[in-house]
């Protein structure tokens, strides 16, 4: 899986005003089926957040910081509950071991989802 970039981040921007995105094969792949609820409603936390803000690298790569406070806002909206920053860096840690995200230092690069069958 590769990063989103610059043109990705546009693309979904333009598509997905005034309400969240969420990639299905995220909830309807079979790749992520082991992947907790909790961690995939993190990572479209994440995604979201990257979209109404971000950051770019030198390749216009898009990521966020790992402790970005929207993340933490962001998730309670979405999935009505208690978040915090323990929880959001146990989502991270779940989010990189299944291969959604990649982290360099406290800069988080979300992988695209593809279906892949």
């Amino acid at each position: 899986m590769e990063p989103f970039n610059k043109t990705d981040i546009h693309d979904l921007v333009n598509d997905n005003k005034d309400k969240y995105y969420v990639p299905a094969e995220l909830f309807d792949g079979m790749q992520y089926k082991l992947v907790r609820l909790e961690v995939k409603w993190a990572y479209v936390a994440c995604l979201n957040v990257m979209l109404k803000s971000p950051m770019l690298d030198n390749e216009n790569n898009a990521y966020i910081k790992d402790d970005s406070p929207m993340i933490i806002e962001t998730l309670k909206k979405i999935a009505n509950k208690k978040v915090d920053k323990e929880k959001i860096a146990g989502y991270l840690n779940e989010l990189e071991e299944a291969g959604l995200v990649e982290r360099q230092g406290r800069n988080v690069y979300l992988k695209r989802i593809v279906d892949i069958f």
